[in-house]
């Protein structure tokens, strides 16, 4: 075992990949990262002139060869635009759609009438019934009712009227035939010239709002007509003309029958005009392809811009139509060299993957430098692939998609997210990583790397010891003040003028108030699919009013008394060698809930004058004293505990054994070697992270000084001493990445108040040390039975 600082107490040196599926899985990942990365970048991107506008050139540009000055995006959408309103859309007219409606509305009227009769009939039925009874008008009325309500069933399942529709109770019901007003001649006879009127006015299948041209095309016997929209009708103002014409024309009778009459036009009131949305939008295809797609030429060896001059939306479109032309050019000549689905141009996406990559291998070196652990499992290389991907997805789509300002990219949320998920120097090397990428995606931005990296520190910094949820908030002030500062700072060696610098900063405010918020609202999915506990969850476990916790307050006062005193132990030893102490504190207070399964066996919730074991056998009390390892992990199960606190329950222990116990019984045994070993031993595993290893140092070293008698810090010193160099000899290290160093840490130092010796101190209110105090006090009682 070496002495170095940095050397791992390990009984053999391994490779930092337990299997070689793993390292291929994990190859495999960084692989898909760089090419995915790669995919947001621009498509066949030849220029090598990376100017924005209101940029200052450095030399002149001059045109290599004679190129076409295409239209901005916005240019050639808005000639397009104007080329589709010139397309008149195309309607059929359909003349048979008024004579099948005409036909059904003279069908209508016939049922009517036949309702009309039957009505007439059964109701004379019924007053013959009242006035004379027998047995044959009793059938006739029944057959008449009979008769009567059938028709109006009928009636009801062929013409779907609203069942509120006043239709069948003032056309029939309430029928009149001295009323020649209510006759369906009559009434045939203003419904008619209504919709021979509105057919005639012409009416559309869809909204007007739809139709974006200026003109209609209406194609009649073979030919086509130009109309103004506002010359037909669609069905909505088809329906207010009809209750306009059938008020004018029924003014003299009731407003039933007007109402009525118009649920029978509109009900029988069809579009006549279909849109031909196919030819239409064919014809449309045709005038957008017809539509240059430049707006002027710039011939060879013509001065694009001379040096320091402002890159105008002018210039600047020419500049980008020079790179345009000569990827075209190079797609022509080179016939292997074609744009691709996806990828663009091949020989441009493998120089694109291989520039992220150069720039990616700079973030793993650092994790397999320093955090191993995150480098070598699939899962966590996964997780942080995903919020690169996610930066490169924002940057492809709000900047390279709709030109929005390279500052409402939410860098800060990558930042958040890896400070909270992993740790600080984590996150800035990935942060960085991630502004080295998305500069090169936005063609060498320094201005914007510089900015981003300098806020992305002050995020860092806000939540780098997360203690409260609103750090997560407080960030914000920390963000827009860091965006404000640099922006400043940047855009004024640029000289750009203050609706620039005010514009940019607009667009970074609005992404540092929000970003926390996304960051906070991703955290806890990305927690959840990845198995990854953050200080949030941790500060919520922290919470004593945690039901597991309460009940062990309740049930295990002695226990959980001890959880808490470890706690602090545990915290104060993570804080000194630089471990997660708000890990290290948590997993303290649950590593020994499972003895709430039978919490009077053990020694700090026994009574001074009795304990169980003493009428036990020893092997039956080994079996109860291991056994609260297992029902730990049942009720971390059962309360949904995360794994990283679950580690505590099983590893405090180790693989070490209970000596109060396994010595007893070897007293016992009439041979001392028939006693095996095993049946007193835990089962595992050994500490695996710093944070289990402090927390198996100070759960023993808390149980031991506390049955000291007299305890001075000599003795809890060579307590301190024994516990680390017994548990060394046992190889309870051999798994765990404490060094030496480490492990001097945590013992620390009364005079400069580090370790864990000032907070044994305070919590044995130790009094000064007199010469000749050496000896260690002995034990009340057996330490080992509490374990």
């Amino acid at each position: 075992m070496a002495a170095s600082n940095s050397t791992k107490l390990t009984g053999k040196l391994h490779g930092p990949f337990r299997t070689k599926r793993q390292r291929t899985g994990v190859i495999l990942i960084y692989i898909l990262i760089i090419v995915v990365l790669a995919l947001f970048f621009p498509k066949s991107h030849y220029s090598v002139i990376n100017y924005k506008i209101n940029d200052i050139t450095r030399t002149s540009i001059i045109a290599p060869f004679d190129f076409p000055i295409l239209k901005t995006d916005k240019e050639l959408e808005s000639d397009r635009l104007e080329a589709i309103k010139k397309v008149p859309f195309v309607f059929i007219q359909d003349k048979r759609v008024e004579e099948a409606e005409l036909l059904k509305v003279q069908q209508l009227f016939s049922e009517i009438d036949r309702l009309r009769a039957a009505y007439i009939k059964y109701d004379e039925s019924l007053r013959n019934i009242y006035s004379r009874r027998s047995e044959d008008i009793l059938a006739a009325m029944t057959a008449d009712s009979i008769t009567y309500f059938a028709l109006q069933k009928k009636f009801r399942t062929d013409y779907k009227f609203d069942k509120n529709s006043p239709i069948l109770k003032t056309l029939i019901d309430e029928y009149n035939p001295k009323n020649t007003s209510h006759s369906t001649t009559s009434l045939l006879s203003q419904i008619r010239p209504v919709l021979n009127d509105l057919y005639a006015l012409q009416i559309l299948d869809i909204p007007k709002s739809q139709i974006i041209s200026e003109k209609i095309a209406i194609r009649q016997n073979g030919e086509e007509v130009l109309e103004n929209p506002d010359q037909v009708l669609e069905l909505s103002e088809a329906w207010t003309k009809a209750k306009l014409a059938l008020q004018a024309r029924l003014n003299n009778t009731t407003p039933e029958l007007v109402n009525a009459t118009y649920d029978i036009v509109i009900a029988f009131l069809k579009p006549n005009l279909i849109y031909q949305k196919e030819t239409t939008e064919k014809r449309q295809v045709e005038a957008i392809a017809k539509v240059p797609i430049s707006k002027g030429v710039v011939l060879e060896n013509e001065k694009i811009v001379d040096a320091n001059m402002r890159i105008t939306p002018e210039i600047y479109q020419k500049i980008e139509s020079l790179a345009k032309e000569r990827a075209r050019q190079v797609n022509v000549q080179g016939s292997w060299r074609r744009i691709l689905p996806v990828i663009g141009d091949p020989v441009i996406f493998v120089g694109q993957v291989g520039l992220v990559a150069l720039i990616f291998i700079f973030y793993i070196t650092f994790l397999f430098a320093y955090r191993t652990d995150i480098v070598t499992n699939p899962k966590k290389v996964l997780l942080i692939g995903i919020i690169f991907v996610i930066q490169a997805a924002f940057t492809a789509i709000l900047v390279n998609r709709f030109k929005i300002s390279e500052y409402t990219i939410p860098i800060t949320l990558a930042a958040m997210s890896l400070t909270i998920l992993f740790d600080s120097r984590t996150a800035f090397a990935g942060v960085v990583t991630i502004c080295l990428i998305i500069g090169a995606q936005l063609g060498g931005n320094l201005n914007f790397i510089i900015t981003s990296v300098f806020v992305s520190t002050f995020a860092i910094y806000a939540v780098r010891t997360l203690r409260k949820r609103s750090q997560v908030f407080k960030s914000i002030i920390f963000i827009v003040l860091g965006y404000g500062l640099a922006i400043f700072i940047t855009e004024m060696l640029k000289f750009s003028d203050w609706q620039d610098i005010l514009n940019n900063f607009f667009y970074a405010a609005i992404n540092g108030v929000f970003a926390p918020f996304l960051a906070y609202g991703i955290i806890g999915l990305l927690e959840n699919i990845f198995g990854i506990t953050t200080d949030l969850t941790l500060l919520e476990l922290a919470d004593f009013n945690h039901p597991l916790l309460k009940l062990l307050s309740r049930e295990a006062t002695g226990t959980f008394t001890h959880c808490v005193t470890v706690g602090n132990l545990a915290e104060a030893a993570a804080d000194t060698i630089g471990a997660n102490a708000l890990l290290a504190r948590v997993g303290s207070y649950y590593h020994d809930i499972g003895k709430l399964g039978k919490p009077e066996y053990f020694i700090e919730n026994q009574a001074f004058d009795y304990n169980r074991h003493d009428k036990l056998a020893p092997n039956l009390s080994a079996i109860i004293v291991l056994n609260h390892v297992k029902e730990g992990l049942r009720l971390a199960n059962e309360y949904k505990l995360p794994k990283a606190i679950q580690e505590f329950i099983p590893s405090h222990h180790g693989t070490t054994r209970v000596e109060y116990f396994y010595n007893k019984a070897r007293k016992k045994a009439a041979d001392p070697e028939d006693i095996n070993d095993a049946d007193f031993r835990y089962p595992g595993p050994k500490p695996r992270t710093k944070e289990t290893g402090i927390v198996m140092i100070c759960e023993t070293i808390e149980a031991v000084c506390r049955s000291l008698d007299k305890p001075t810090m000599a003795t809890i010193e060579k307590v301190v001493d024994s516990v680390i160099e017994k548990r060394l000899k046992e190889g309870q290290f051999d798994e765990c990445p404490l060094t030496l160093a480490d492990l001097k840490k945590i013992k620390g130092d009364i005079k400069e108040g580090t370790g864990i010796l000032p907070i044994l101190r305070g919590i044995h209110h130790l009094r000064v040390e007199y010469p000749g105090q050496e000896e260690l006090s002995k034990p009340t009682q057996p330490v080992t039975n509490k374990a």
